[in-house]
């Protein structure tokens, strides 16, 4: 491909409204997939503080309704009417409609205008970023999505046998990645988001080689 097929202000045009929606809801399932996932072991529940395992429980909470919007958004951008909405989220059509109206309008309008107003001088212009990144960069959205797939399925080999601790350095090794992974998006794309949420996975390696270490 050329640069010009690369830039993320004229990639997306290649795509169709409800191509976008459907990466942006793949991206969303990550998320929740690979937060789930991290709450999966119990090695590490000694380093935990009083209430965490409520905090992420919340947080996948939150995650799930990020997903349910974004599946909604995606059966809309398929031209599904409210009615069969409404029928899976078992409530009326009016209801549904008015619970997500402004999301699917939201979603319209920043797929024509993508970011809010920037001010000048700004270093991070992601920060404005209107549109979710996923819709925004298509072609790396699902570049990122195949090597973060990558690390849940390794992540997800190691958890197959429920009735087996899973090997530690494994672990440690795949929780390294996602964290390198995270930060790379961060520098080479200049999204500080990246880099905030590359914390949490670098915080469990430490408790990790911390574990690794003292039973060395």
């Amino acid at each position: 491909m050329t640069d010009v097929e690369h830039d993320p202000d004229t990639e997306r045009y290649a795509y169709s409204p409800k191509a976008l929606a459907r990466l942006v809801l793949s991206y969303e399932l990550r998320e929740l997939a690979d937060r789930a996932a991290g709450g999966v072991p119990t090695d590490s529940d000694d380093y935990a503080e009083p209430g965490e395992e409520v905090a992420d429980a919340l947080a996948l909470v939150r995650q799930a309704q990020e997903v349910l919007s974004r599946a909604v958004l995606f059966e809309r951008a398929r031209h599904t009417g409210w009615e069969a909405i409404a029928e899976q989220l078992d409530m009326k059509k009016q209801s549904a409609h008015e619970r997500y109206r402004e999301a699917e309008q939201e979603w319209k309008d920043a797929l024509q205008v993508p970011f809010n107003p920037t001010p000048p001088g700004a270093r991070f212009p992601y920060e404005y970023l209107r549109l979710h990144e996923a819709a925004y960069e298509p072609i790396k959205a699902g570049r990122d999505l195949d090597e973060m797939g990558q690390l849940l399925d390794g992540l997800s080999h190691l958890y197959q046998d429920m009735q087996k601790r899973p090997d530690p350095i494994a672990r440690l090794r795949l929780t390294e990645r996602k964290a390198a992974l995270l930060d790379r998006i961060a520098i080479e794309e200049g999204r500080p988001e990246a880099a905030a949420q590359a914390e949490e996975p670098r915080a469990l390696a430490a408790r990790l080689r911390a574990g690794i270490e003292g039973t060395a």
